[in-house]
């Protein structure tokens, strides 16, 4: 099946990419149901376009749940058709501890642009890092309540959330509790503390179009006092972190322990 390279290396250029452009946007907000409504795509990618065009949709999480196609996710996805992938500028984010102050480095910028990450999310937001304290996620709170305010789907992937009297697990008790009623959903998703293989990495991801990646746990010490650093990435990569954190969670690695709303 073709990929999404592939469909950039069939298409016509301008004429092409306009047009799949033009008659995706103008389907904004409409059900895809299936492939079959995508008929229309052989006329720009051949035999089988339709097939291609509907797994790729899938793939760049194009498609809300119900089926409607979204307009960011759409958005990214057409740019790197075009082979112009609306990347970020690479940006470090840093934490330095006490007495370490550099030129030109902001050194609450790690906290900082969490805060920005979480708070310019509209549609699903998720979040991995295998140790969760009070002082760090709730440097995070007042953005993750914005978020579930505003509707989004929220979800923490993390360790021992599982175990009641764990520090993440009471660490997210403020937000079980102020999560209740929103219209976000909140989803907690945990491996047990006797897991055989960690979840290492530190991730958050915004939309299917933003990411970081980094070393910071959400704790007091790693977003206020560690020398930590982090890498805002774009829509290439945040898909790819998506996927895999997605594949975690199918293959039952995590666990859901929580949720404010019953798994789609």
């Amino acid at each position: 099946m073709m990929t999404m390279t592939a469909i950039s290396e069939r298409i016509q250029r301008p004429d092409g990419v306009q047009r799949l452009g033009q008659a995706l946007w103008m389907m904004v907000g409409e059900r895809i149901g299936s492939h079959e409504d995508l008929l229309w795509a052989n006329s720009l990618l051949g035999s089988g376009g339709e097939h291609a065009l509907w797994q790729t949709l899938l793939d760049w999480r194009c498609l809300s749940g119900e089926g409607q196609l979204l307009a960011r996710p759409l958005a990214a996805f057409l740019c790197a058709v075009w082979e112009a992938t609306p990347e970020v500028g690479v940006s470090l984010l840093w934490t330095l501890p006490d007495g370490l102050q550099i030129d030109g480095i902001n050194p609450m910028g790690y906290a900082q642009g969490l805060r920005s990450l979480i708070g310019s999310s509209r549609e699903r937001l998720m979040l991995l890092a295998p140790y969760l304290e009070n002082q760090g996620v709730g440097q995070l709170q007042d953005e993750l309540l914005g978020a579930l305010a505003r509707g989004v789907l929220v979800i923490f992937v993390t360790q021992d959330a599982n175990s009641l009297g764990s520090w993440a697990s009471a660490s997210l008790e403020s937000l079980r509790r102020e999560a209740r009623g929103l219209p976000g959903h909140l989803f907690v998703y945990s491996a047990p503390v006797t897991a055989p293989v960690l979840l290492h990495s530190k991730l958050i991801v915004v939309d299917g179009v933003t990411a970081t990646i980094g070393s910071a746990n959400l704790t007091g010490n790693a977003l206020r006092r560690n020398l930590e650093t982090g890498v805002l990435v774009g829509a290439q990569q945040a898909i790819e972190i998506e996927r895999v954190v997605r594949g975690a969670i199918e293959l039952g690695q995590v666990r859901l322990v929580f949720s404010t709303s019953e798994p789609s």
